[in-house]
């Protein structure tokens, strides 16, 4: 997923987390610990005092955290431990968009010689693009 970002995301994202990591030396309970080094306890105390500020702070804390979770979901063994299959759904608009586009998308291949050129702009949008999310 994260290397799907633009690579100005991705330098600001591990910005994000320089900044969460050694910030946390500043936190009091921290004893000048970096976030890394912190056990569960403080380490919750930090992001909950982070998130109850009304700042710039605080977005980039629920930032990294939408960040972190997506992380999280897409490993394919936390996937299994909720139950999450998302082949079928996945099938099922591939076939939907085919049955739908499916004129479009191959007039576009055939004009571009299907050479993955710039005259496959019609089919861009539909390869691959599940909806879910999901590479």
């Amino acid at each position: 997923m994260l290397g799907s970002l633009p690579p100005a995301a991705r330098k600001a994202l591990a910005a994000a987390l320089v900044l969460l990591d050694q910030g946390a030396r500043l936190y009091p309970p921290s004893r000048g610990r970096r976030f890394a080094r912190l056990d569960d306890r403080v380490a919750g105390a930090y992001v909950r005092a982070l998130l109850a500020r009304h700042d710039v702070a605080a977005e980039m804390i629920r930032r990294l955290k939408s960040v972190v979770t997506m992380c999280y979901y897409e490993l394919p063994e936390v996937q299994r431990e909720i139950g999450y299959d998302p082949a079928p759904y996945i099938a099922a608009v591939s076939r939907r968009r085919l049955e739908s586009y499916g004129p479009q998308i191959r007039a576009a291949e055939a004009g571009s010689g299907d050479s993955g050129g710039s005259g496959d702009s019609g089919h861009s949008g539909h390869s691959g693009d599940s909806g879910t999310g999901q590479p």
